[in-house]
């Protein structure tokens, strides 16, 4: 079901440029047969139009360095409170409530994604804190912020109509990789694994590859991750309910590449 959601999804343009090129071969290829000049134009306009539909995708596209260069300012403003509490952070992606169920008013908080950044998990969040929407706990000195992939992540319930605290972890590990890869093109190949307590995602081509350049001083990008890791984390720690931390993240500049290891905590 799921997977078949996906294909319809990222083939639809895919079908339209298969039927277009059939077609259009055909029609060639009866032009030379029988000498028909009119056949021979409409095949090769039905042929050009395959070839467009099979290199093009429905949605509308913007330059790949502007969703970059706007992401990376978040992440400034994180680092700066990262700096400004002077401590060795460490983001503790929570998950987030199921959307079905049904919260009071002052509750509401929980059901969208947050990083509780941190020296440590030893003095969890509160569930008062987390539900009144605060940045600065008061009872254990970290932080909430929203986590930089809750966008991606919600696009993709969106695009599957799925709630992916619904999901298993098999099921995640499965669909996410080509969610990633076949319908938002943020990188050119995706996998997950899973692991006795957590998973291992690997991606090249990614999109924000930039963020993990050696000139990328900024230490959000190793608590959270890029947006696709946060991502990840954030669909990992909504389909298993427990807290997920990025133990690992490392490139390789070849492909492009994005090595991350999760890890399920508390």
């Amino acid at each position: 079901m799921l997977s078949g959601a996906i294909r319809k999804e990222s083939n639809s343009s895919t079908s339209i440029a298969g039927v277009f090129l059939a077609v259009g071969a055909l029609l060639l290829v009866l032009a030379v047969l029988f000498d028909l000049q009119i056949v021979a134009f409409i095949g090769l306009g039905l042929t050009f139009w395959g070839a467009i539909f099979a290199l093009t995708r429905t949605g509308k596209y913007v330059e790949s360095s502007l969703l970059d260069g706007t992401a990376k300012s978040g992440y400034s403003t994180i680092e700066r409170m990262i700096n400004d509490l002077k401590f060795n952070a460490q983001g503790y992606y929570i998950p987030a409530y199921p959307k079905d169920v049904i919260l009071p008013d002052y509750l509401k908080n929980l059901k969208e994604p947050v990083v509780y950044i941190s020296e440590s998990f030893d003095g969890k969040p509160s569930i008062d804190e987390l539900a009144a929407g605060k940045f600065l706990s008061a009872k254990t000195q970290g932080i909430f912020v929203t986590s930089p992939g809750s966008g991606i992540m919600a696009q993709i319930e969106k695009q599957l109509q799925m709630d992916l605290s619904k999901v298993n972890l098999q099921e995640l590990s499965e669909f996410l990789p080509k969610c990633l890869t076949e319908i938002f093109n943020l990188a050119k190949t995706a996998e997950m694994t899973l692991m006795p307590n957590g998973a291992s995602f690997k991606a090249s081509g990614i999109l924000y590859e930039s963020f993990y350049r050696p000139e990328n001083t900024l230490k959000s990008v190793s608590v959270l991750g890029c947006p696709v890791v946060s991502a990840v984390a954030s669909a990992l720690a909504k389909a298993s309910g427990k807290t997920v931390v990025i133990k690992e993240q490392t490139l390789s500049p070849g492909n492009c590449g994005v090595y991350a290891v999760f890890e399920f905590v508390g």
